[in-house]
């Protein structure tokens, strides 16, 4: 540990406080084109990539104010503004300016960069590079020529390397010539008073209520920096002790960590996600479509969602690499009307080597009975892209919630780490399980891609009628799916530009419902230990469906069928109706659970419910009795 006076301790100890606004630029403000200070918002800047921008008190160059950069996970992450071709003419010279800090005990380089498009590439042109640490360093290029040929100006900040957090302030720009710079009262460096949390100029104990804040995660509008005592990057526990231990007078000066001086070369490890370049040709893809029907599609992405998944599969598919699409849902998907279009589109447009389909779609298929088909007729089939398509046919039952995020969770570790989308659609009356499965999706932070919000909308506005869409109260015809698919197809390509992509994908370590019952494999009892039928009569399975391949029938009683076996617990796949079906008792390790075949909103087709479940795995011995008409069609074992 070293002890020093902390970038302007003495002033915090003597109760100096800063200086009040500061002139700004040296140029008149009739010569400015745009001049961004952040005293009364964001004029139009905002995140670039991952990175969020937010405006802050305390660090400022001039004013009170600056527009701190965070989240950064690539160099190229920024903050931007888009620049009008009105007012930056193609081929005439410029005059920009913005002041940067990072915010780094190393020296980084900053970069003002302008991205623009030739019609049908994407650039990025240096306007001004400067390097500094944990100062304010001037980006300045008084005569920057804009290209002739460029379109979609957009001006943004970056660093050369680093995913460092930074702050901006006193960005400008003017005709080519003339010179913008901050003549400032105090000199240049970091504004903000150690320990001056709320940035009022002073250090008393409401700067130690917004030091807890931000160690809580309910900080709005503190400065970081300030908070940052000990100055090693990070606000923690250390900083609190320091503020607290000041404020009383047991210390009069804070304690700074030593740092190791940075390396001289730099790092040999590649970045995680390469910056933007004019390869991808998302970046500047045009939609043909009319703006009514892009703006349904807009509104189909309910949340876009970690892309790092998708993308890598996408781009293995345009470089080669088989390519697995799969779908598991109900009879929407069964019916085809949206996988066929997409699958074409994909394997048109992303697929340069083998393409394979799967439609695991089964009419009456909730995430109860998709979780027990999905190992053998979704895992089996090792795909890269899978579709979850449930939301007409799950309910509120917490089965189904729990159901749901545990086939997400076992998909997401399967171990070539398929992306995993969730499709919402709706029925016409406008039933859709939405509510219970957007929650699900946004915390996996997978895509969720909703129909009922597109067409809600659609239907609303009068762009659409229930008759451009569906054939009955549930199903899309086919001009209907065709509108699903091309959905999906602008979602895939904005998943792929670079504003979009994810440079990584981390699973959730908490659940919304719960997700235990992720390990659940299909198993006829035949195969498991001292089987054996009772009155039970075996026979063919659902539809030819390959998971649900047999059956189990049972008319009035009798002997029960036992087995025994290894695992948590039992999921029963049955044949329901709304009336006219027979109930079982399921009957483990001496605890009984009632499954009953009558179901509302069922009419024949297969539905499940939990059968016994136990928190460790562990020997069961099973025994399962039946009264009435009752017919088994899959044991989802959860192991």
């Amino acid at each position: 540990m070293k002890h020093r006076l902390s970038r302007v301790t003495a002033a915090l100890l003597s109760g100096a406080m800063l200086c009040g606004a500061v002139p700004y630029l040296s140029a008149s403000a009739d010569d400015t084109i745009f001049h961004s200070s952040f005293e009364s918002g964001t004029d139009g800047w905002k995140g670039r990539g991952a990175a969020t921008a937010e405006i802050i008190s305390g660090s400022f160059v001039a004013g009170q104010q600056s527009l701190a950069c965070s989240g950064r996970t690539s160099s190229w992450n920024g903050v931007a503004k888009e620049l009008s071709t009105d007012d930056f003419v193609p081929g005439t010279a410029y005059s920009f300016s913005v002041y940067v800090m990072p915010r780094s005990s190393s020296t980084e380089e900053v970069k003002l960069t302008l991205e623009y498009s030739d019609g049908s590439t994407a650039h990025y042109d240096n306007v001004a590079t400067a390097s500094g640490s944990a100062e304010w360093v001037h980006l300045s290029n008084t005569n920057y020529t804009i290209p002739s040929d460029a379109t979609s100006l957009i001006l943004y900040v970056e660093t050369t390397e680093s995913t460092v957090d930074f702050y901006i302030d006193e960005a400008a720009a003017a005709p080519a010539g003339t010179a913008l710079s901050s003549e400032t009262t105090m000199p240049q460096g970091i504004r903000s008073i150690p320990g001056d949390v709320n940035a009022d100029d002073r250090v008393n104990a409401f700067d130690l209520v917004g030091m807890r804040s931000i160690l809580t995660g309910s900080a709005n509008g503190f400065d970081t920096l300030a908070a940052d005592i000990d100055e090693d990057g990070e606000v923690q526990m250390n900083d609190a002790v320091q503020l607290a231990e000041f404020l009383s007078g047991k210390i009069k000066a804070f304690t700074v960590v030593e740092r190791p001086q940075p390396p001289t070369q730099p790092p040999t490890e590649p970045p995680t996600t390469p910056p933007p370049s004019a390869e991808n040709k998302w970046d500047t893809y045009q939609e043909t479509a009319s703006s009514q029907n892009i703006d349904f599609y807009k509104s189909a992405i309910k949340h876009m969602g970690n892309t790092y998944r998708l993308d890598k599969k996408l781009e293995g598919a345009e470089n080669g690499d088989p390519l697995t699409i799969a779908y598991l849902g109900g009879s929407i998907t069964e019916g085809k009307n949206y996988t066929t279009p997409f699958s074409k589109y994909v394997q048109q447009t992303f697929a340069k080597g083998s393409f394979k389909e799967v439609n695991a779609g089964l009419s009456g298929t909730s995430s109860v009975v998709g979780l027990v088909r999905s190992e053998q007729e979704i895992v089996s089939q090792n795909p890269d892209i899978i579709f979850l398509e449930f939301s007409v046919n799950d309910h509120e039952d917490i089965m189904y919630k729990k159901c749901f995020e545990s086939c997400i969770k076992k998909f997401l570790d399967l171990p070539n780490e398929p992306a995993v989308i969730v499709l919402i659609t709706r029925a016409k009356g406008g039933f859709s399980s939405q509510a219970q499965m957007y929650p699900i999706g946004k915390n996996f932070d997978i895509p969720v891609i909703s129909m009922d919000d597109a067409l809600t909308k659609a239907f609303n506005s009068g762009f659409l009628s229930p008759n451009d869409y569906y054939t009955d109260e549930y199903h899309p015809h086919q001009k209907g799916g065709q509108l699903i698919a091309d959905c999906l197809g602008y979602f895939f390509r904005q998943a792929m530009k670079s504003e979009n992509r994810s440079s990584s994908y981390e699973l959730p370590s908490k659940a919304v419902y719960g997700m235990e019952y992720a390990n659940c494999v299909g198993v006829n009892p035949k195969d498991l230990d001292s089987f054996n039928a009772g009155s039970w009569s075996s026979g063919m399975g659902y539809n030819g469906n390959k998971a649900l391949n047999y059956s189990y029938s049972i008319n009035g009683g009798g002997n029960p069928m036992t087995f025994k076996t290894e695992g948590k617990g039992l999921i029963i796949v049955f044949k329901a109706n709304a009336s006219g079906m027979g109930s079982i008792n399921v009957t483990v390790n001496g605890k009984t659970t009632k499954v009953n075949g009558n179901k509302q909103y069922t009419w024949g087709g297969p539905d499940a419910e939990l059968g016994y479940y136990q928190d460790t795995t562990g020997p069961m011995d099973v025994s399962i009795s039946g009264s009435g008409s009752f017919t088994i069609w899959d044991i989802g074992l959860i192991k």
